[in-house]
C-alpha cells in the first residue's frame, strides 16, 4: 500500500517527546520497518537497563555511606551518654560527701 503512514504511541508519563512516527518511504516493506523499529526498541532497553545499573549503583553508595554515618554517630551517642552518666555520679558523690 502506497500513501504516508502515521503511528501514535500514547505515553502520558513523558509529555516532553512527542509520539507520532511518521513513515514516508513507501519503498519499505512493512516487515523491514517493524524489524527496524525491534532494533531500536532493543537499544532503548539496554540504554535504559545501563542506566539504572548505573543509578543503582549511585544509590547503594550513598546507602552505605548514610549507614555509616547513623551507626558511627549512635556510637557517640551512646559514649556522650555514659561520659555524662560518669560526671553526674562523680558530682553527686562530692556534693553528699561534703
Amino acid at each position: 500500500m502506497d500513501g504516508m503512514y502515521k503511528f501514535c504511541f500514547s505515553n502520558r508519563i513523558s509529555t516532553m517527546t512527542p509520539k507520532i512516527m511518521e513513515i514516508e518511504d513507501q519503498k519499505n516493506k512493512p516487515e523491514e520497518m517493524i524489524n527496524e523499529l525491534a532494533v531500536v526498541m532493543t537499544a532503548v532497553k539496554h540504554e535504559q537497563e545501563e542506566y539504572m545499573e548505573v543509578r543503582e549503583d549511585i544509590y547503594r553508595t550513598i546507602n552505605t555511606t548514610t549507614h555509616s554515618r547513623v551507626v558511627f554517630w549512635s556510637f557517640f551517642e551512646a559514649l556522650v551518654l555514659v561520659a555524662k552518666t560518669v560526671v553526674q555520679i562523680y558530682y553527686l558523690k562530692r556534693f553528699f560527701g561534703v
